[in-house]
């Protein structure tokens, strides 16, 4: 009799790990419609949907919609179980020689156990928040070139100059100006982050990204506990009411940005970046 063809052994795609809930089945809200449920360890499960060992690809809207419904089910885990670890898209672990997909990924939470269950005491009814704010630089500008006295002085100055050497002050105040903005930039990183830091958990400071009409000064991931979100709100709503001051706000979040320090799945995974 011919040998059939081996169906391909079946992976697990991770979304998440959460404590232990009386859930073991989220229904098929998972990535293409798959039904999404739990492998459990002691008290902590992870929350897969069965999948083939390959990553998921598609054009770019198709790979947008996956990521938005990783998203989405992430969420339904979070509200279900108070704390989240989650991962990123595309975490997939497969079976080897030795053990199954199941058995593997039961392997991985044995073996971080420790980790991530203090990592999901950590976080349990916390949320992560971005934070950026930005200057006008006109507005930003135009204070300084107004509060500072050294600047002013040269501004008076200049108009009693001849227009050769009116030239010369204005580069002088352009480069005066231009000192004065680094130094206060870094007075209000201090001052904000001091502000904002008192109602964080943690904070994961990022790279500044570069804005058409804006200069950010600030660019952070807050983790913070439910009940201090407003207040953490008002202090952003004083911040932005500095004149040429902008914020963006956004969240609340499960919090992936800390979630991405704890240790990760291991060499079984394919991960998509």
């Amino acid at each position: 009799m011919a040998n059939l063809e081996e169906k391909a052994p079946e992976a697990r795609y991770i979304y998440a790990v959460i404590p232990y809930i009386d859930k073991d089945n989220f229904s098929p809200i998972g990535i293409e419609g798959n039904t999404v449920y739990t492998i459990s360890y002691k008290e902590i499960s992870a929350v897969v949907h069965d999948c083939p060992p390959e990553p998921y690809q598609g054009d770019e809207a198709t790979v947008k919609e996956m990521v938005a419904t990783h998203s989405d089910v992430v969420d339904a885990a979070w509200e279900e179980a108070g704390s989240i670890l989650p991962m990123s898209f595309d975490v997939i672990v497969r079976p080897d020689e030795e053990r199954s997909a199941d058995d593997n990924v039961r392997k991985w939470l044995e073996d971080e156990y420790e980790a991530l269950k203090m990592a999901l005491d950590e976080f349990r009814d916390k949320v992560e928040l971005g934070v950026q704010i930005f200057w006008d630089p006109k507005v930003i500008t135009r204070r300084i070139a107004e509060e500072n006295e050294a600047i002013r002085k040269l501004v008076a100055e200049m108009t009693t100059k001849s227009k050769g050497m009116a030239y010369f002050y204005q580069h002088k105040i352009e480069d005066a100006v231009k000192k004065e903005m680094e130094a206060k930039a870094g007075r209000d990183y201090r001052d904000y982050y001091e502000r904002l830091r008192a109602y964080a958990e943690d904070i994961e400071v990022s790279k500044v990204k570069r804005d058409k009409n804006r200069q950010m000064i600030m660019n952070l991931s807050l983790l913070v506990k439910k009940d201090r979100v407003r207040a953490l709100g008002e202090v952003l709503t004083e911040i932005q009411a500095e004149e040429g001051v902008e914020i963006r706000f956004t969240g609340p979040w499960p919090p992936y940005t800390f979630a991405a320090k704890i240790a990760a799945i291991g060499d079984e995974t394919e991960k998509r970046r």
